[in-house]
């Protein structure tokens, strides 16, 4: 598992790199030469989506994103289980039932022949990308509900 992690990690990662290049490079032409990246403001922003939706599936395998403890903190470890058992099946409904929806409208996404502004280029390759993202969270929203579900000695959050 921590191997797909890391690979999953690394696609996230490079799409934000590549973001933050394109928000470097288009600054560096607009203000240092007075010439537009073409289809930069596109590239970086389809770019970005795909990095969070990728990076969401990390944060749910390790717990990392935003969370109120309050409740967890103070119940005894038999109702922490039970709370981890109701997170994990709410974020793995909620990441199964957004995939499936995804996967479901790609066919009118690769339909639409949408294209980016200036160079014309095809988008539902970002598409399928981010939903692939999708995907892939709800696959780890579901390995961490069979955690929390068979095994009772996990550590919490990953």
């Amino acid at each position: 598992m921590h191997s797909i992690l890391r690979a999953i990690e690394v696609i996230a990662g490079l799409a934000l790199a590549v973001v933050a290049l394109l928000i470097f490079v288009t600054v560096v032409l607009r203000y240092g030469f007075g010439v537009n990246l073409p289809d930069g403001f596109d590239f970086a922003r389809y770019l970005q989506g795909i990095a969070i939706l990728w990076g969401l599936s990390v944060a749910t395998f390790h717990g990392s994103h935003i969370s109120v403890d309050i409740m967890w903190e103070v119940a005894s470890p038999p109702l922490r289980r039970v709370i981890d058992i109701i997170a994990g099946g709410v974020t793995a409904a909620f990441f199964c039932v957004f995939a499936w929806q995804l996967f479901d409208r790609l066919p009118s996404f690769i339909a639409s022949n949408q294209v980016t502004s200036d160079m014309r280029i095809v988008v539902w390759p970002f598409y399928v990308t981010a939903i692939a993202g999708v995907a892939a969270t709800a696959f780890v929203a579901l390995v961490v509900l069979m955690r929390a579900v068979f095994n009772r000695d996990a550590k919490r959050n990953g």
